[in-house]
């Protein structure tokens, strides 16, 4: 997007100079844009590690229910401390044929 706003930029208003929100006079050159390029595709290439971490992390999260959901005595002291259910988001990906146990 910032790329984007940059090349509008200079297609408005020229190659080298550029007023910008702030009343400061930017200089808007080649190095500025790819140097600008460059860190949203480094933020974007974070974003998706952070996703894929996310995603590793609820695969054990869901892996370690489905586990513990095996055993009858764990489902028997949810049950008795009134804790049996989980939200719906957790019990379609813990149980995908059905939302409860």
């Amino acid at each position: 997007m910032s790329a984007r706003r940059i090349l509008e930029r200079r297609q408005t208003q020229g190659r080298s100079l550029g007023q910008t929100s702030f009343g400061k006079v930017a200089n808007v050159t080649t190095s500025s844009l790819v140097r600008t390029y460059q860190n949203e595709v480094e933020r974007q290439r974070a974003i998706v590690r952070k996703a894929e971490f996310t995603q590793q992390r609820l695969l054990f999260v869901v892996g370690a229910l489905r586990q513990l959901f095996g055993d009858e005595n764990f489902v028997n002291l949810l049950r008795a401390e009134s804790l049996a259910t989980l939200p719906k988001y957790l019990a379609e990906r813990v149980w995908p044929d059905r939302s409860a146990p």
